[in-house]
């Protein structure tokens, strides 16, 4: 009883500060781009639900338009694994789990272009975490600001056995020098509220979900994959975490949170939802 009322109450207090900055917030614009899929087995989304079934998943990227810069947020599958080459990066065996599915024009560099912007505009990238689909074209934006959960650096440059898999050292391995924000926490990118990092454990050690506002679409959660998908939020735990207990309370403070300001919960992996977004080139 004692943590759902401070869940509860964090997430009031999310609001509030949101509320406090709605009237001082500056016109950013939101655009979500279609970085390829992942085919993969269904059970990875859906803990004993539909396993052994294959599916393939949409992956996304965001690109926010702020006065301070241009934010990134996640990078998608390496470039290398485009064009049917993703044994040739991932090697077989991982292929075969997530098996890459992306043209060359659907990487992130050239959706950027396609959307109007060079990768040398992006000032910032977030990164929900490292994983392979999130991160893996990080090397592509030497000069920009990097800002993940410093677990989440930890968790990726020293993963656990069981994590192993879904982090691709090559993608990351001569990043250490890159200007990297180290965040704890939540955190409020511009302290202006527009752009909020959120803090989602529970996928990995350092998962972070983004609140961005908006003045005319109002609040949008991009959930990353603290939320794979409609299932998930319905109560189906998620098959990949490392650890079940705080993905679930991860779940429940992104609801409250949308709740609360009565916006938007998009997820990683729902085709649906990501199609219905693909239709609205640019929320404001």
């Amino acid at each position: 009883m004692r943590k759902g009322w401070k869940e509860l109450m964090a997430a009031m207090a999310i609001s509030a500060g949101a509320a406090v900055h709605a009237a001082e917030a500056p016109d950013i614009k939101l655009m979500q781009l279609s970085v390829g899929k992942i085919e993969l087995d269904k059970g990875f989304m859906t803990a004993m639900v539909d396993v052994g079934t294959k599916i393939k998943i949409p992956v996304p990227a965001y690109v926010i338009q702020h006065p301070r810069g241009l934010v990134l947020f996640d990078t998608g599958m390496n470039q290398a694994t485009a064009d049917g080459n993703c044994a040739n990066y991932w090697g077989q065996g991982l292929c075969g789990a997530f098996n890459s599915i992306q043209g060359r024009d659907e990487v992130v560099d050239r959706q950027l272009k396609a959307a109007g912007f060079d990768v040398g505009d992006v000032k910032y990238v977030v990164y929900s975490h490292f994983h392979l689909d999130h991160a893996g074209n990080i090397k592509m934006f030497p000069n920009a600001k990097h800002v993940v959960q410093k677990a989440e650096l930890r968790a990726a440059w020293w993963p656990e056995k069981f994590q192993r898999a879904a982090y691709v050292m090559k993608d990351f391995d001569t990043t250490r020098d890159y200007d990297f924000i180290q965040v704890e926490g939540d955190f409020d990118l511009f302290g202006d509220g527009s752009i909020v990092l959120l803090d989602t454990k529970g996928h990995t050690q350092g998962h972070q979900s983004l609140q961005v506002k908006l003045k005319n679409t109002g609040m949008v959660l991009l959930a990353a994959d603290a939320i794979y998908t409609g299932e998930n939020e319905a109560g189906v735990i998620p098959g990949i975490t490392w650890n079940t207990n705080d993905s679930m309370r991860a779940i429940d403070r992104l609801k409250q949170i949308r709740d609360a300001n009565q916006g938007q919960l998009w997820y990683s992996h729902d085709a649906q939802q990501h199609a219905q977004n693909a239709k609205t080139k640019v929320f404001d």
